[in-house]
């Protein structure tokens, strides 16, 4: 029965949102949709990382960079011939050093998860706050946490979106070595990658038409609106931020 209960709110959320969010009480409720933004932004941050790791398993090329463990120069010139001196610690040790190139990218990586993670779970609000506004403008009457809770399930097409995103670039850079000089890894990236621009492309806009129409449900019925009105409260937010993240 349970299992019969979420095909139905799996079918209904699909094909008749308007009648989810009237007759599914936690569709419009701010915890419930802070669980969905928590999730997708958890599934975001780690999907950085696995990038990172996907780029770094195609890479086959060495840096040359400054030792980390070697005093600056001029501390070795005042005090790198003097054995009595601490600060002369190291000197001995080469300039440079060769590290792997994949390494430092999958460091980088790393670097992003976390920002990444916190932009993720502050987009929420933002965007809550942008369709309560609008849905204001347009004649509406509902509150802020309920438009919260519709505002969440907007982020239910974005695992969709990044599934296919990830399943290209996984297909791409598996069958793809970068190799050095460092310099022209932009260049060989642009050039994996060009296949990947028209799905991308049709993926990205069909997952804005899909939120289009899942928010435009929810707003109407939080607040109240007929259809066009709804359409309207949620298409300008959502238009300016398909044009930001499409540029």
């Amino acid at each position: 029965m349970a299992l019969q209960e979420f095909r139905r709110q799996v079918e209904q959320f699909l094909r008749s949102p308007r009648e989810f969010f009237r007759e599914r009480q936690f569709a419009t409720s701010a915890a419930a949709g802070f669980a969905i933004v928590l999730a997708l932004a958890i599934v975001l941050s780690g999907s950085v990382w696995y990038l990172g790791s996907l780029l770094a398993a195609s890479t086959d090329a060495t840096v040359t960079m400054d030792n980390p463990d070697r005093p600056p120069e001029w501390v070795c010139d005042a005090h790198g011939d003097d054995p009595d001196s601490a600060l002369g610690d190291g000197c001995d040790e080469p300039a440079t050093v060769e590290r792997d190139a994949g390494s430092l990218i999958r460091e980088a990586a790393g670097e992003y998860v976390f920002p990444v993670f916190v932009f993720s779970l502050l987009l929420w609000p933002v965007a809550g706050v942008a369709l309560f506004a609008f849905a204001r403008i347009a004649g509406g009457n509902g509150g802020l946490l309920p438009t919260l809770g519709v505002a969440a399930w907007g982020a239910v097409p974005e695992f969709v979106r990044l599934f296919v995103g990830l399943a290209g670039l996984r297909y791409v850079l598996g069958t793809t070595t970068f190799t050095g000089p460092v310099q022209s890894f932009p260049d060989q990236l642009a050039a994996v990658l060009a296949p990947l621009e028209t799905p991308l492309l049709v993926a990205s806009v069909l997952t804005l038409l899909w939120q289009w129409y899942l928010l435009a449900a929810g707003i109407g019925e939080v607040h109240d609106l007929e259809w066009p009105a709804a359409a309207f409260a949620v298409g300008i937010p959502l238009a300016g931020w398909g044009l930001l993240a499409l540029t």
